[in-house]
């Protein structure tokens, strides 16, 4: 039977990963700092990244659904593991964030940057095959970005959008993503490669805001107003702690973040669903 450490288990991801497992399909050592039951297959172990422990020698996979940035420095400065593969959440914020006018969403993009280019170089000096999976605005369970427009949808009974948030979206399930990881695992050989993941549908951010109000708080109302407006006034909102909206945010509205799954597709047999949101996958 194969053994695989798993870190994010308990995430949102990890869920997903969870719900998809075959009975006996491998030996699962997860890492959680919270208490979770053990299942056939499944040995929690209540730790953090740098708790030192005996791994009781090596794994044929390690999966890293966590922070990439802690993860992969953990790796290379404590783990002394050398998995024939290694799977990896990444974010497509690496591409999306970078030159952002929020300064902590560019140090996000370049600690990112900076974890992925750890992980290569890990993995080419101790011979392991690096999967690394870079999702778009995970929804699903647990899910937080809509979750916070739902909450303040609910509260007020309308939500405000500039006229100009017309951006191009890709929201991917994070049972999708689960099955991409699972591909990487269970495939005959090693697949490594960087992919980009987005969901099956593209749509715009209005649309997308839309379709998740029908579904969650559907007698709230979509205000438009025109981009100046809006702008002025989440940034006035903000100053007073009355709104959770960064510089960032509000300069991608009317921006395409748009990937090609061209090659998981090939790869990882990676198929995505369409943006078909649920009342139950949000929070607020």
């Amino acid at each position: 039977m194969k053994r695989w450490l798993v870190f994010g288990l308990s995430g949102q991801v990890g869920a997903a990963l969870r719900e998809q497992l075959m009975p006996g399909e491998a030996d699962i050592l997860a890492i959680s700092r919270q208490p979770q039951e053990d299942l056939p297959g499944l040995r929690w172990r209540r730790a953090g990244y740098w708790d030192a422990f005996d791994y009781q020698g090596q794994f044929d996979a390690v999966v890293s659904l966590g922070p990439l940035d802690v993860f992969a420095r953990w790796l290379e400065a404590d783990s002394g593991l050398a998995p024939p593969r290694l799977v990896a959440l990444g974010s497509t914020s690496v591409h999306s964030k970078l030159a952002s006018p929020d300064p902590s969403e560019r140090g996000l993009a370049l600690r990112l940057a900076d974890a992925e280019a750890r992980l290569a170089d890990y993995c080419r000096e101790h011979g392991c095959a690096l999967s690394l999976l870079r999702p778009t605005l995970i929804y699903g369970g647990g899910e937080r970005s809509l979750s916070r427009i739902v909450a303040l949808a609910r509260r007020w009974r309308y939500v405000p959008l500039p006229t100009d948030a017309t951006g191009l979206r890709q929201p991917v399930h994070a049972g999708d993503l689960a099955a991409a990881v699972l591909g990487c695992l269970r495939a005959e050989r090693p697949v490594p490669g960087s992919y980009d993941l987005p969901g099956g549908e593209t749509l715009s951010y209005g649309e997308m805001i839309r379709r998740t109000l029908a579904v969650t708080v559907p007698d709230a109302r979509l205000v438009r107003l025109p981009g100046f407006l809006f702008r002025s006034g989440m940034r006035a909102l903000a100053a007073v702690g009355a709104a959770d909206v960064g510089e960032g945010h509000l300069a991608r509205l009317d921006r395409d973040l748009v990937y090609d799954d061209t090659p998981a597709r090939r790869d990882l047999g990676y198929s995505p669903r369409p943006f078909r949101p649920e009342a139950a996958m949000f929070k607020g």
